[in-house]
Formats: structure tokens, sequence, C-alpha cells
């Protein structure tokens, strides 16, 4: 007997109109998850982000490379000349260029502005000696040809690498240990898009000071060519001047003091607009460098950043400096959050806020750049010369924070991106960190950022460009007949037993 419908669950058969409306609904829903689908696709294509996770980011560009493509005025090409059949010297870098190319292409503007050839010359002979003739190469090289509007460049690929020439001795080709790709082709873009950009700039000599180009002073010296800026040295001769022609004037670790003409050349200087760097030696005597410094608001303590540490039966001192870099300045805004480190001997600074023997009051800006991090204090009896021990006295030392690097701009704009008839100065209480055996990293990065504000170039402030170094493994005799041992012998031989095992034990079940 068949049962008649629950009033709960009443059987009802829809009308035409109303699976209309439903067929309706259902097309609407679709049409606009389709539209937002599509608008959300379209927006990203413009707004998207890639990260480097490799170890070394190796693929990551630099922020003084992003925002060199990223300022371009007019779109530039980039020919990469080579034939992967190649054995000639800079062949072995062709992937990596490539690679690194692709990451310029991104950073200008999305692809718009940067286009990538490339010319097999083994394949296109027609269009290689095209580029031969017109950019006067030899046919055998590999290259990367840059053009920017009316002017280019050829650089050969053996200059994007750094060889090690000892194999030579023995008649084998130089091995690779390192890629600098970034670091020349960022130096000519630069160099080719602001042609005028080329300033120059002078080391103070005649008081201990160490020039650019120069061990130890070898890798400022590389540093400041690859980011097309010449550096000469000056020496400031009774009745001589700064140079008209200089953007920024270091003072790179004077050991000697300044004669009193050389101070007066050197506030003529400052006083007309000039910018300066300066980087203290504090183990030299300089008291006329000192109150020159205090005189335009910065004063070195004569002191010495340490703090101590508990090694148990007694207490050690740290001299090693650990600084962190402070906001509110274009050389610092991208390198905040990070440390560096001062080795050796480092005194702190002290800011003033006026001084009427150079600007009217009110109209000076001192920002410290770098202090200490907590635990460091500057210690005026560093040299212990009462015997009691390096201890912390309120009355005469500098508390945490202890400013080891310091910014002062009088006149003008006061605008990190801009210096129009403003006088700058930057003053650090050590210049070791510079040193070959000691720039890396961060300390580059700081010199970089620091020297690029000085002369106007603040959107190229920073982390610079990194050499990319290769790992090597170098093995003797006995390591390399112990490392064949194990991969042609014990290691097939262990997974021929683990496998027989197993295929053993299979065969052994399935019979039971």
């Amino acid at each position: 007997m068949a049962k008649n419908p629950s009033p709960e669950t009443p059987s009802r058969r829809s009308s035409p109109r109303a699976l209309r409306t439903v067929r309706w609904r259902v097309a609407l829903q679709i049409l606009a998850a389709l539209i937002v689908t599509i608008s959300i696709l379209t927006w990203s294509l413009g707004h998207y982000r890639r990260f480097d996770f490799s170890r070394s980011h190796k693929f990551e560009l630099s922020n003084q490379s992003q925002e060199t493509m990223w300022n371009l005025g007019s779109p530039a090409k980039i020919t990469a000349y080579y034939s992967p059949s190649s054995l000639r010297l800079g062949a072995e870098l062709s992937g990596d260029i490539l690679a690194m190319l692709r990451e310029y292409q991104f950073h200008a503007h999305h692809y718009r502005d940067l286009t990538v050839d490339r010319v097999d010359p083994t394949r296109d002979p027609a269009r290689a000696k095209e580029l031969q003739a017109k950019y006067k190469f030899s046919g055998e090289e590999n290259v990367l040809i840059i053009d920017y509007k009316d002017r280019s460049t050829v650089i050969p690929f053996p200059e994007m690498g750094e060889y090690d020439t000892t194999p030579t001795e023995y008649g084998d080709r130089p091995r690779l240990i390192a890629f600098r790709g970034e670091q020349v082709l960022t130096s000519a873009l630069i160099g080719l898009v602001e042609p005028s950009s080329n300033k120059k700039i002078y080391f103070l000599q005649g008081h201990g000071e160490a020039l650019p180009g120069l061990p130890p002073f070898q890798l400022v010296g590389q540093n400041l060519k690859r980011q097309n800026l010449t550096s000469a040295p000056l020496s400031l001769q009774p009745g001589t001047s700064v140079p008209s022609d200089a953007a920024l004037v270091i003072i790179a670790g004077a050991h000697f003091d300044l004669a009193p003409s050389e101070l007066e050349s050197l506030q003529t200087y400052w006083k007309a607009g000039g910018h300066l760097f300066v980087l203290l030696d504090p183990t030299g005597d300089t008291p006329e460098l000192d109150s020159f410094l205090a005189g335009i608001g910065i004063a070195p303590r004569n002191d010495r950043v340490l703090r101590l540490v508990n090694l148990g039966s007694a207490m050690g001192i740290l001299r090693d400096v650990t600084g962190e870099f402070v906001p509110g300045s274009e050389v610092t805004a991208r390198l905040v959050g990070l440390n560096i480190l001062f080795l050796g001997n480092t005194e702190s600074l002290a800011l003033e806020q006026n001084n009427s023997d150079t600007t009217p009051p009110g109209n000076g800006s001192f920002r410290p750049l770098i202090q200490a991090v907590h635990g460091f204090w500057g210690c005026t009896d560093y040299a212990n010369a009462d015997g009691h021990g390096v201890h912390f006295d309120r009355d005469h030392d500098t508390p945490y924070p202890a400013v080891i690097a310091a910014m002062a701009d009088l006149g003008g704009v006061r605008d990190d991106r801009v210096s129009v008839g403003a006088s700058r100065a930057i003053v650090v209480g050590s210049s070791d960190f510079l040193k070959d055996k000691f720039l890396a990293g961060t300390g580059l990065d700081f010199f970089s950022s620091s020297i690029n504000t000085l002369v106007d170039r603040t959107r190229l402030t920073g982390t610079t460009p990194k050499t990319k170094e290769f790992f090597t493994l170098n093995l003797d005799t006995i390591q390399l007949q112990f490392l064949a041992l194990w991969t042609m012998m014990v290691v097939p031989l262990a997974a021929a037993l683990i496998g027989g095992a197993i295929l053993w034990r299979r065969r052994s079940g399935s019979t039971q």
C-alpha cells in the first residue's frame, strides 16, 4: 500500500518560470565569478613580486641595480653576442649572464624598458658581421652590447668574472672563482644613463691617509670605479684651495693633524656648500681637525667605544664595536635593521644643534646614522691611567647610545634627496672598516650609501651589487680515493644487499 507524502516534505513540481529564474541566477553567479577572476588576474599582471630563497641570493639584484633600471628614462637594449659552442674565456659565464639579464628586464618596468637580444655568430653570420663593424670588436669574442639613446658600450664576457690565473702556469685554463656581472653591468648602465654623473671625489693626502685603489684601500677604489665615480688625491699646499670640480672631499684616517692653511681651505670649501666625508683614526693626534669638526656640529669625543665581557674568573674588554643603523636619513633608510661591525678602535661623536661660527641658529640639522648596540659605551679612561681598571664613569663617559657615525646638513634645502646650496658632512668614528681585510657586507653598503648621498645620487643608496663567489672543493689524493671507494663500491653494494634482503623476505613470506 503506497504511503502518502508527509506534510513536512510535500511533493511539488517546479514551474517552468521558477526553473528559468534559477538558471538566470546561476548564470549571473558564474558571470560575476568570471569577472572577479579576470579582474584579479589582470591586476596581478602589474602587481606582483619575486623572491629569491636561495642561500646566497644569487638571483636577486641589489637596491642600486633595481633603482638604476626602474629610473631608465628611455628604453635600453642589450645584445648578448656569444656562441654556445665557444671555448674562449668567459663562455662559461653565459648561463649566469642570461639569468642576470632576465632579472634586469623584470625591474625595467616589467620588461618594458629593456630588450635583450641574442646573436649566435655561427647561426647568423650576417648579423654578427654587422655588429662587429658597428661596435668594433673581434668576431671571436663573447660580449654584451648595451645601447641607450645614442650611446653604447661593449663589455667582454671575461670582465664579468674573476679568475685565478695560477693554473695557467701549468698550461691549464684560468679557474673561475667569482661572478661579478651585476657590478660591471650596473656600472656601465649608470655611465650610459647619466653621462654627466661621473663625479670627482678627492682624497686628502699628506697626513697618513690611505689612497683608494692601493692597499689597504684597494677595494674602495674598485667600488668607486664601478659606481662611475672618479677619485683623485688632494694635497692642500699653502695658497691652494679645493678644486672647483670636487663633488666630495674625503679624509680617510688622518693620523697626523692638518696645517692651519689646509683647515682654512676646507673651511672655505665647507661654507661654499661643500661636501665632506671624514673617517677618523682614533689612534691619531688630530686636535685641530677635531676642532674643525666640532665647529660644523659633530665633535669627536676622544674616547673609545667598548664593553665589558664576563670571562668567568676575570672581565674582558671588547673593543670590536657592533653598530646599528638609525632611521631618519636616506643614507640608512634601506639598512635599518642590519648591524655593522667596527673592528679595532672606535670613538664616539657628540652632536650639536647649532653653532654660531658656521651657521645661524636654527639653520642646521644634525642626525645620528649609526650607534653602538646596547652594552657599549664611550670610555674616556680607556688606557686605565689610574690603575683601577676600565669602568663606566657617569661624569665623564658617554652612556648608551654612543653615536659612532653622524651627518650634518647646514643651509640650503633640508632634504637628503636634494642638496641645493647645502653644506653636508658625514663623520665616522673609525676608518678601519674600509680596509680591504674588513670591507664587506653592510660596511660596503654604508660606505656606498654615504658616497651616493653626498654626491647627490640618493636614489642609488642601499645595498650595492655583490660578487657571487663559486664554491670550490679541494680534495687530496687520499680523499679522492676514499670518495671513489664509497661511490663505486660501498654505496652500490649496500643498496644491493638491502634489495636482496627485501626480495628474500617477500619470497619467504609468499611461500608460507
